[in-house]
């Protein structure tokens, strides 16, 4: 089954929080696409309803992320299944300067000076 996200905007960001068989939320690429369309500055994916994120769902991160990334903007991915996480989060050390971020924690966030969302609606 395909990836689906909840979507909530939040004043400066939307937090996607993702399910593998919620029939109720978006498709995430439509919750991406969306994401990507608005004025907000970055996305937060909560992955904690996730065992795994195969790799179509993590391409679709990426190219998110890179095009968040050059328009100023920021992609974090929080709660993620420890395998993915960790793949990541090497990933992210060894290119931490020179590519976008792409966090897989909010411990990684905060090294890109990135705090948790406000809840405040705009």
């Amino acid at each position: 089954m395909a990836m689906r996200a909840y979507v909530e905007a939040r004043s400066s960001s939307y937090l996607l929080t993702l399910h593998a068989t919620e029939t109720g939320a978006y498709p995430l690429a439509a919750a991406l696409r969306r994401a990507l369309r608005s004025a907000r500055c970055s996305v937060w994916v909560d992955c904690r309803h996730v065992s795994m994120l195969s790799a179509e769902v993590l391409g679709l991160l990426r190219q998110c992320a890179s095009r968040l990334w050059r328009h100023g903007g920021h992609l974090i991915l929080c709660h993620l299944p420890e395998a993915t996480r960790a793949s990541l989060s090497a990933e992210a050390h060894q290119a931490a300067a020179a590519s976008e971020p792409l966090a897989a924690s909010l411990l990684d966030a905060t090294q890109y000076g990135l705090a948790w969302p406000s809840s405040s609606q705009p």
